[in-house]
């Protein structure tokens, strides 16, 4: 695994730094480290951080390398992440100014929207990885969604929770009407959610992964936020579609982005192609 650890020399990096540090050494990946200094009176301390970081990484036996790139750290992450393959982008919650964030979002839904490869925000640090919360709230969960989860969740010695969240107003949709009916027992359906909801299960506990699995209906956001506060997970975990680049999308905040600004926690998003149901 290829692990893209970045920074802009700011103390809101630390969570992402650290915690991108941790899972290298539980991954065994070679990491290379991308400093993209916001101002330039910053880079003096930026490359002694990358200097440190790197030294501390090549320490734990990981192969490390520094790359520094000027300009916004989101464009210089875009950039980077255009021109080499990596396996899994870690981040901190980039900001922006007030003009740009209220017309445009913050910065990490730039990054979101602009980089394929899997991207982990880290906007405050958590003491474990003990508990894994992967989302749905839709027919199925996405199979490389799935397969980095578990490379996580295994390595850490975390279990993982699937959260399966039906919209209210689909429920009146003669398939999802079978499901309200046998929702206590929707594990034992044979209705598309409850065969993804076997298989996402099946495939971890394969990887010898405890997994349960969260049952909930009503507004997705809503009910997503509730269970990451009441589950205390140190991770949470959901898939997002390659979306349009249209003007909607940039006025418009989606599911992913709102979790990922609000859930005071790192919180992993894997792109995938829409699939269908089995």
């Amino acid at each position: 695994m290829h692990l893209l650890l970045c920074t802009d020399g700011t103390t809101q990096s630390g969570p992402a730094v650290a915690l991108g540090c941790r899972l290298a050494a539980l991954l065994k990946a070679r990491v290379t480290v991308l400093g993209a200094p916001a101002r330039p009176n910053r880079e003096p301390a930026l490359s002694r951080s990358l200097a440190d970081v790197c030294a501390n990484l090549s320490d734990a036996g990981l192969r490390c390398d520094a790359v520094t790139r000027q300009g916004l750290p989101r464009r210089a992450i875009v950039a980077q992440t255009t021109e080499k393959h990596y396996d899994l982008i870690v981040v901190g919650l980039l900001e922006r100014g007030r003009i740009h964030r209220w017309l445009r979002g913050p910065s990490t839904r730039r990054v979101l929207r602009d980089v394929a490869a899997p991207v982990l925000v880290v906007p405050a640090g958590r003491p474990a990885l003990r508990h894994v919360l992967l989302c749905s709230g839709d027919l199925w969960y996405p199979a490389e969604t799935v397969r980095l989860v578990g490379q996580i969740a295994r390595a850490a010695g975390a279990e993982v929770t699937l959260l399966y969240v039906i919209p209210q107003p689909l429920l009146r949709y003669p398939i999802l009407r079978e499901v309200e009916d046998a929702w206590g027992a929707l594990l034992q359906t044979d209705t598309p959610q409850g065969r993804n909801l076997r298989a996402g299960r099946d495939a971890l506990r394969g990887l010898g992964i405890e997994t349960g699995v969260r049952l909930r209906h009503g507004p997705v956001v809503e009910q997503i936020m509730s269970e990451i506060r009441e589950g205390e997970y140190d991770l949470v975990a959901l898939g997002s579609t390659y979306a349009a680049r249209g003007l909607r999308r940039y006025f418009v905040s989606s599911i992913t982005d709102f979790v990922v600004e609000h859930a005071g926690r790192p919180v992993l998003v894997v792109r995938h192609r829409r699939e269908p149901t089995v």
